[in-house]
């Protein structure tokens, strides 16, 4: 070792273990863990909580993932108490999905999705009551002819839910209610939902609700839609069916003052006026992703307004939009959009 090394050496082992371990929560996992090594003292910096708070562990098996999946599974073994926000993909035996949930005893933030899940998952995540985020979309229930009757006010720093077509029922679906920090709710594949709930729902997040994906059908009615308008921190809002909304809920959209993600699809009700109304007001303008699917009268002159006002959208579908696909104007979408990376037609 040169003098220069040693210097640089002993230069940074002067500095307080604070210092140290806020300069170590900046490195790549594969580094952290190579600090483990250098000595007693740096194996208990690079060990510190708050190093690996923020680390999400991700155990895929996709095929092509299987060498990073079995390195993560080996640091889930070895760390299992400083496993804080874990994901779990692509796996489709239950049993392993458990071996793997039984090494970790400390979870914020859960996410199980594209994979398979057995009725005892219910019963498997209670022994995290401190969880943040629970995410299972797409994710199947093996007993397609049970549900999951999650209590999730057992959850009550619950900030982030997004489920698959189960583990919401009349059952439990007033839980929801009682988490008070919940404001990310992806629920658009959750039906038979009413609209009594739904609206109950909107009303207790009113001020903290950021995201809702939700089916909408008859759970969804114009009502909704001025409730929504007057929650001011939501950013996201996608309703997959809006058959049941009228013009009456469509210009409550406008009043959206941080709207940055829009999703309405399927309605032959919302008037071409209204849409072009709705969609040049001041807040809408400002959004990143637009989705108008299946909107019967969105019209080349709404989507030539977006493409003139709209200076931030990097998204926008109008899939099977009867007035623009298979028109001469269905030609000029290219052309129009230039700089957006996706547009669906």
């Amino acid at each position: 070792m040169t003098g220069f090394e040693e210097d640089a050496e002993s230069a940074i082992d002067i500095l307080p273990d604070e210092i140290l371990i806020h300069i170590i929560k900046y490195l790549p996992l594969e580094s952290i863990l190579a600090c483990e090594n250098v000595c007693q003292r740096w194996r208990k910096l690079a060990r510190d909580a708050s190093v690996w708070r923020p680390i999400q562990i991700v155990y895929s098996g996709k095929p092509g993932q299987s060498e990073v999946s079995e390195k993560n599974l080996e640091i889930i073994s070895t760390h299992s108490e400083r496993i804080y926000h874990l994901k779990i993909q692509y796996v489709y035996s239950y049993p392993f999905i458990k071996s793997i949930l039984e090494k970790c005893d400390n979870l914020l933030s859960l996410e199980v999705v594209m994979c398979r899940v057995g009725k005892e998952f219910d019963d498997d995540i209670k022994k995290w009551p401190n969880l943040r985020k629970l995410n299972m979309k797409n994710t199947l229930l093996l007993l397609t002819n049970e549900d999951l009757p999650i209590r999730y006010d057992q959850f009550q720093d619950l900030n982030y839910l997004s489920l698959s077509d189960f583990g919401l029922t009349s059952a439990n679906c007033d839980s929801l209610l009682s988490c008070k920090y919940l404001s990310h709710i992806l629920i658009e594949k959750i039906r038979n939902l009413d609209v009594e709930f739904i609206t109950q729902l909107i009303v207790s997040k009113k001020n903290i609700l950021q995201t809702l994906h939700i089916y909408g059908g008859e759970a969804i009615n114009d009502n909704c839609l001025c409730l929504l308008s007057q929650c001011p921190l939501l950013k996201d809002l996608a309703i997959i069916r809006c058959e049941n909304l009228t013009d009456v809920g469509l210009v409550g959209l406008a009043k959206l003052k941080r709207i940055e993600h829009l999703q309405i699809w399927n309605n032959v009700q919302f008037t071409e006026i209204n849409l072009l109304k709705t969609l040049s007001s001041d807040n809408l303008v400002k959004l990143q992703s637009l989705s108008l699917s299946r909107i019967g009268n969105v019209s080349p002159v709404i989507v030539d307004v977006i493409s003139e006002y709209y200076k931030n959208l990097k998204f926008l579908a109008v899939y099977q939009c009867p007035r623009i696909i298979n028109t001469d104007y269905e030609k000029q979408l290219k052309s129009k959009f230039r700089n957006i990376d996706v547009v669906l037609y």
